[in-house]
């Protein structure tokens, strides 16, 4: 069984490989054409296929999820073809045995993406941005990771901040103070705040207070406040929540919760990348079961087809369904494991029915 296993599995592992291969090529090809547009300075033809290059890990880990599914179909429709897998039904070899041989190399691509999505696909991605921007600018950007416009939120306090460094300086600072009847009840302005003993410290600060009758107004040299933001997570503002890792992703949202403001997007980001592993093979085992079901005797191209269609279905789902756990308030968990739950359930009907 070991050898045959060995050789099923190595049939998808070629397959997987040879559909990421050629996915990968016609994005490069395509995103090669769309950087043409954007050559002056020093950035010219080396540079973007330098940049290309840097930024070609990342494009794997993002097609290998359909190049998984279309692999398999194509490596298991390979040997139902040629009737291999009949002969090793015929020999007592179930099919449940058959889909879990065929999984293995999945197994293994799974967890190295997982690893370098959160020790080298970040590193990678923020080097390459870096390098484009140095080049189209024709200038030496600084080690210093900044955001800009941000606005948090802490219980009835809105706080707005012009840029964000995460060397602990913000710029350009404005603190609302709302009453329970979400009034405006005081106005805090400041062109500087310096990150000083796990607090901010507000320069030349202006404070204003609303009340019924009067305005009054007061200017501190430094005033000493808290802000709902730490210099280590200003760097995570300036990237989208999918392209940080899990371990970044799961302090930041969890810092964002314990400070009362929105964390869903972030939690929503960390269970997608999370539960990859358990969507990619709910998809695996419904597109595996086309193979001893429906697609059985098929050509090739209407396995990739189908294959093609499977995984954009899911994508689809699992976006829309993403934005909806964030704005009706369920677990964002359920909107990753939803559609692999029916993708999972069909499969095994798929298999149960070709038994």
């Amino acid at each position: 069984m070991r050898l045959l296993g060995g050789y099923i599995a190595h049939s998808v592992l070629m397959s997987t490989l040879a559909v990421l291969v050629v996915i990968v090529g016609l994005d490069l090809v395509f995103s090669l054409l769309d950087e043409m547009d954007n050559l002056r300075g020093d950035y010219g033809f080396l540079e973007v296929v330098y940049y290309l290059l840097i930024r070609l890990p990342n494009r794997l880990y993002l097609f290998l999820p359909i190049a998984i599914l279309v692999g398999v179909l194509i490596g298991l429709g390979n040997l139902a073809a040629t009737s291999e897998l009949t002969v090793m039904r015929a020999a007592g070899v179930s099919i449940p045995r058959l889909i879990f041989q065929a999984c293995k190399p999945v197994f293994v691509l799974l967890m190295l993406a997982m690893l370098a999505s959160e020790f080298l696909l970040p590193r990678l991605g923020q080097f390459a941005d870096t390098y484009r921007w140095e080049k189209l600018n024709k200038a030496h950007q600084s080690s210093l990771v900044t955001s800009h416009n941000l606005w948090l939120k802490e219980n009835n306090n809105f706080y707005s901040i012009s840029v964000a460094r995460d060397d602990g300086q913000l710029l350009g600072i404005r603190v609302f103070e709302l009453n329970e009847d979400w009034s405006l009840k005081k106005l805090i302005t400041a062109p500087r705040a310096d990150y000083l003993e796990e607090r901010w410290q507000l320069s030349d600060a202006r404070d204003v207070t609303f009340n019924t009758d009067k305005l009054e107004e007061k200017t501190f040299e430094k005033l000493v406040i808290d802000l709902p933001i730490a210099p280590e997570y200003v760097a995570l503002q300036a990237f989208d929540a999918a392209d940080l890792p899990l371990s970044q992703l799961w302090k930041y949202a969890g810092y964002l919760a314990d400070k009362g403001q929105q964390s869903g997007y972030y939690w929503l980001a960390f269970w997608k990348k999370t539960l990859l592993p358990i969507t990619v093979f709910a998809v695996v085992l419904l597109g595996a079961s086309f193979t001893f079901g429906p697609l059985r005797s098929v050509p090739a191209g209407t396995r990739v087809f189908h294959g093609i269609v499977i995984a954009l279905s899911v994508k689809f789902v699992q976006d829309l369904l993403g934005p909806s756990a964030l704005l009706w308030g369920f677990n964002p968990v359920l909107a990753v494991l939803i559609p692999a739950g029916f993708c999972a359930a069909f499969g095994f009907w798929f298999i149960y029915r070709a038994r």
